[in-house]
């Protein structure tokens, strides 16, 4: 459950400081907010999905199939290399926005909500209630969810300056 919670708890921790303390032209413009939660969402979700990846590939990749209710097979080597690709992505986007965000955000949804189901069904047809396959059902769902609403907001809006109060 902690590794759940944890990088929403610091996503939107860190793109509260973020909006707080950015001194972009554009700051505190809604564009600007939505920008950065997306940002947020792909650059520290990547650099999440790395730190899953090296659970996956690791040394303790055994003990992390086994909290996920599965034998560790070579299904897990190829999902730690997926993880890879989505934290690689994701962190990209930190340096190359425009080419990036929409491609880091598709690869995030396909695989995220492939995921989602595959939890879903050994849940509902095989009764695995692992809390690793459990807990990864809302993120696998929300989170992808979230980064296709910020990206279809961030494409639909336009910089404009802020009201003056």
């Amino acid at each position: 459950m902690v590794f759940f919670l944890t990088p929403w708890v610091i996503t939107f921790a860190g793109w509260g400081i973020h909006v707080a303390a950015d001194r972009s032209e554009h700051a505190r413009t809604p564009r600007r907010a939505v920008e950065l939660l997306l940002l947020w969402v792909l650059v520290f979700g990547g650099a999440w999905a790395l730190l899953a990846a090296l659970g996956h590939l690791g040394p303790n990749s055994g003990q992390i199939a086994e909290g996920i209710g599965y034998a560790p097979s070579m299904f897990q080597w190829e999902v730690g290399w997926a993880d890879v690709a989505i934290g690689v992505l994701g962190i990209g986007c930190a340096w190359r926005r425009d080419g990036w965000l929409t491609a880091a955000v598709v690869v995030l949804a396909i695989c995220y909500w492939g995921d989602a189901i595959g939890h879903i069904m050994q849940y509902t047809v095989h009764d695995n209630t692992a809390p690793n396959n459990v807990w990864a059902i809302p993120s696998d769902i929300f989170g992808p969810l979230l980064a296709v609403v910020l990206l279809v907001a961030y494409r639909r809006m336009s910089w404009r300056a802020p009201v003056a109060a």
